[in-house]
């Protein structure tokens, strides 16, 4: 089991080295207790020293069950390395997810084949043979996990089979159509890290949103939808930038199709202005996988000079480096142009597109003002030119106060509040001038209705 471990191929990534670390340390302790003892002491000891690298493993075992939320007692070996098998970052599996099993270069297929060939051997340890000596002391026999709701039916064929590596090629075919690890599990991600550490970190409890419940700019948000359909159909999709007023859910539709659309491969990557800088790297995070990513840029807007303002440029739209075809960008903001550019204006009527030569270009009728700057116009449109990376402006406005009214009873009535309706938008006037909502949106009706049901729930019950 320990020369398995060790054949392990450079492109396998099944197990990390700390966890690799304590495997072979859990190996060397039972080859120990196998060897005679010099006395009962040093027998003692080397059933601890088992012990303790078992726990050890043990709680690895476990965080990875509960990451995964499949946990229905605590996994053994085999279990835990057949889980890492359907999760693997493996070079086989990274080729069969970009181009198929069927493009993947063979000598590459036959390292996947051993290396399934040693993670069968050490699957097959002997477990709870190995423990039975420390059982005296407490061991109890673990659980197994349930098995998982996606790559399940996999996984059971991996259990029933007697050579794993003759579904090299079957486990190339499901990653190729549904993806692998924690991409196929989770809706959305965060870029963290730095330089080869820089990864996508899974979002384990994702803000879900129903898009049906967005009442309002139904027409606006149909032309993002679709923008989003013609994303997961394989189309080159638009940027879009989503702006309007506070409160009217430009965040909350983002996250709402990416609810609507997970079965079908849509995910989210959260990214805060502190990660612009690494956003070039974002490139090979995403390129290949099956799954498409929208790059969320929430709430943003850039003053005169800031650096990240080039970053972005470069990133969006202009750099030498093409981007993932299943990479697309959502941005939102509060104001259509992005750039603060502080109430400056072109001085004159600057340059004019036209048909031929029938206007020439002017600035004031060739009269220059005493202070005139001759590149300001050039200025003013590097600054617009963040704006024009976002092909789609999709503007979010509040709804009217006929609107706005009929959305809190709408909200109302999904959470079982049963109350005359111009009590209730009587009471919900009161609550928004009194906490000073001057404009009302969809997360105000929201926001009244947490504020409202606690005390109807008490009112019911007396």
């Amino acid at each position: 089991m320990l020369v398995a471990l060790g054949r392990l191929s450079s492109f396998c990534h099944f197990i990390s080295a700390s966890e690799s670390g304590l495997l072979r340390s859990f190996l060397a302790c039972a080859k120990a207790r196998t060897e005679p003892a010099g006395d009962g002491c040093q027998s003692r000891e080397r059933a601890d020293d088992l012990l303790a690298a078992r726990h050890g493993l043990s709680e690895v075992f476990l965080r990875t069950a509960m990451e995964d939320g499949e946990v229905a007692g605590v996994p053994d070996l085999r279990h835990w390395l057949l889980s890492r098998i359907i999760a693997a970052d493996h070079l086989y599996l990274s080729e069969c997810e970009a181009k198929g099993p069927a493009e993947v270069h063979p000598a590459l297929l036959e390292v996947m084949r051993r290396d399934l060939h040693q993670m069968q051997v050490l699957a097959e340890t002997p477990w709870a043979d190995l423990l039975a000596d420390a059982g005296e002391r407490g061991v109890q026999n673990e659980g197994l996990c349930a098995a998982p709701s996606v790559g399940g039916e996999l996984k059971q064929r991996f259990e029933q089979s007697d050579d794993w590596a003759d579904l090299a090629e079957d486990l190339g075919c499901f990653v190729h159509e549904h993806g692998r690890g924690e991409y196929l599990r989770f809706c959305a991600f965060r870029l963290e890290g730095e330089g080869a550490d820089l990864a996508l970190k899974p979002i384990r409890h994702f803000a879900t949103f129903p898009l049906d419940w967005l009442e309002g700019n139904e027409a606006r948000i149909r032309i993002l939808e679709q923008n989003t359909l013609n994303f997961l159909a394989g189309h080159r999709a638009h940027n879009a930038l989503i702006w309007g007023p506070r409160g009217g859910g430009k965040s909350t539709l983002i996250r709402a199709l990416v609810g609507k659309f997970y079965a079908r491969g849509l995910r989210a990557i959260e990214i805060t202005p502190s990660c612009y800088g690494k956003l070039a790297d974002l490139f090979a995070l995403v390129r290949g996988r099956r799954q498409r990513f929208i790059g969320v840029l929430d709430n943003i807007s850039l003053d005169r000079g800031d650096a990240n303002l080039h970053v972005l440029l470069r990133i969006l739209d202009g750099g030498l480096e093409e981007a993932p075809d299943n990479l697309v960008f959502y941005a939102t903001s509060n104001y259509k142009d992005l750039v603060d550019r502080e109430g400056e204006r072109p001085q004159g009527l600057g340059l004019m597109q036209v048909d031929g030569d029938r206007q020439p270009n002017l600035v004031n009728q060739a009269i220059q003002p005493e202070f005139y700057d001759p590149q300001q116009l050039q200025r003013l449109d590097e600054e617009r030119a963040l704006d024009d990376r976002f092909a789609l402006k999709v503007f979010l406005d509040l709804p009217h106060k006929q609107l706005y009214q009929a959305m809190v009873l709408s909200y109302a009535q999904r959470a079982g509040i049963a109350v005359d309706a111009e009590e209730l938008l009587a009471d919900f006037e009161v609550w928004r001038m009194r906490h000073n909502h001057d404009l009302v949106g969809g997360r105000t009706a929201r926001d009244f209705i947490f504020y409202y049901l606690p005390e109807y729930q008490r009112r019911q019950g007396s």
